[in-house]
């Protein structure tokens, strides 16, 4: 049973680290009781692969945490790491994700070494409120005006930044770490002093555009092409600072169509680079399986790797008019696919979604100029970046709760 917030709240709590409590804690032997906790369970977070994930976002539901402890109050509670003697904060992030002032989802981040197991303390109290403040985020998420859709929509972390336009998705490069998109223009392809969008222009879907494959005919998400009365809604769920999510829902594609009532939870996370996306069908799929495609923008003198078997394709070559030298990707799980597509100006990677499941790819855009980009040869160092960076985000990542 979902708790009636205890006192007004935004969409997210944010916790993070407070060096000044921590050290007075340690040197008085006071824990997170201190700060007036009364209840305490552990979690367990399982890296069962071979290789260490950086900065792995994990995400909890709190439905699932209250499957645990019912009493649980996400919007009085900590997390910490207590490995080694002392009370280390660790940052979160509670989220509302259907906007109805209860929290869905907490959010934070942690480096897992291979074949490990993580644990950590949530200390929380069934009653009250508790937040404490964050003085630099690391993600963020906003509705931008202009553009022919009408009203767009940006999502970043410090590291990279997209942008949704009338079902186009565009990437941003960046020259230095740090959140852009209120320094973002309307005429973001020219070079700014943080960097610029290196997609700008380009009759395809972008990076992660979708279409809806009916037989051998690609219905795209996007503008005219989809038929009927289309129409894109963009919501901002979370704005950071951990996590930033945006949701875009499909409507009014012709008649009949697979694609009608899709929608596409599009995130990124802190110190990470890739975008992710969360495709769930609408009832346009009528309970049958769907076939999605999701584009990649072909590039000017470009050199492309598609690797059925790792889940991946890479692609180095010129992007926008003043980006110079890009890499995109897009990564997926390979037991999804169902065919691939080289016609018109992008490519298309096809995944079968099966009914009531979600399809997650992720997408990642480097630049020559920027952050995050491929040391020569780049075309070769891109793809091999991208390849171990899908292989991290398929571990299947563990999660457990015990008592204290």
């Amino acid at each position: 049973m979902k708790r009636k917030p205890p006192i007004p709240a935004v969409s997210a709590i944010v916790l993070v680290a407070l060096a000044a409590w921590a050290a007075t804690a340690r040197g008085q032997n006071q824990g997170p009781t201190s700060l007036g906790f009364k209840k305490r369970f552990v979690i367990e977070i399982r890296n069962p692969g071979p290789v260490a994930l950086e900065n792995h976002p994990v995400v909890l539901s709190v439905e699932g945490i209250r499957a645990f402890a019912p009493d649980f109050n996400s919007y009085n509670y900590a997390i910490f790491d207590e490995t080694g003697g002392g009370y280390r904060l660790v940052p979160s992030q509670a989220d509302d994700l259907n906007q109805d002032r209860l929290h869905e989802e907490i959010v934070f981040l942690r480096t897992l070494p291979p074949g490990s197991t993580t644990t950590l303390a949530c200390y929380y109290s069934p009653k009250g409120g508790f937040q404490l403040m964050m003085s630099t985020p690391k993600a963020g998420a906003r509705l931008l005006g202009g553009g022919p859709g009408g009203v767009l929509a940006g999502w970043e972390s410090n590291l990279a930044g997209f942008k949704f336009v009338d079902g186009r998705v565009e990437a941003y490069g960046k020259l230095y770490p740090g959140l852009v998109l209120t320094k973002a223009p309307k005429d973001d392809a020219k070079l700014q002093e943080w960097g610029l969008d290196i997609l700008a222009g380009g009759g395809s879907l972008g990076l992660g555009g979708l279409n809806v494959w009916e037989g051998e005919s690609a219905v795209p998400l996007a503008g005219a092409g989809a038929g009927g009365d289309f129409t894109v809604q963009r919501t901002v769920l979370a704005s950071g600072p951990l996590r930033a999510l945006v949701k875009v829902e499909y409507s009014g594609t012709k008649p009949g169509s697979t694609g009608s009532g899709t929608t596409v939870l599009f995130s990124a996370f802190a110190d990470n680079i890739f975008c992710r996306q969360d495709i769930r069908p609408g009832p346009g799929a009528g309970g049958r399986p769907a076939i999605y495609g999701v584009c990649v923008q072909k590039l000017a003198g470009e050199e492309v790797s598609f690797d059925k078997n790792r889940g991946l394709l890479a692609s180095w070559g010129r992007g926008g008019e003043a980006a110079g030298e890009v890499g995109l990707a897009l990564l997926f799980s390979p037991s999804d696919l169902a065919g691939f597509d080289e016609n018109g100006p992008g490519r298309t990677v096809k995944l079968n979604v099966k009914p009531g499941r979600t399809l997650t790819v992720w997408t990642v855009a480097g630049w020559g100029r920027g952050i995050v980009t491929a040391a020569a040869p780049a075309a070769k160092n891109w793809a091999r970046l991208a390849a171990d960076l899908g292989l991290s985000l398929r571990v299947p990542v563990e999660v457990r709760f015990k008592a204290s």
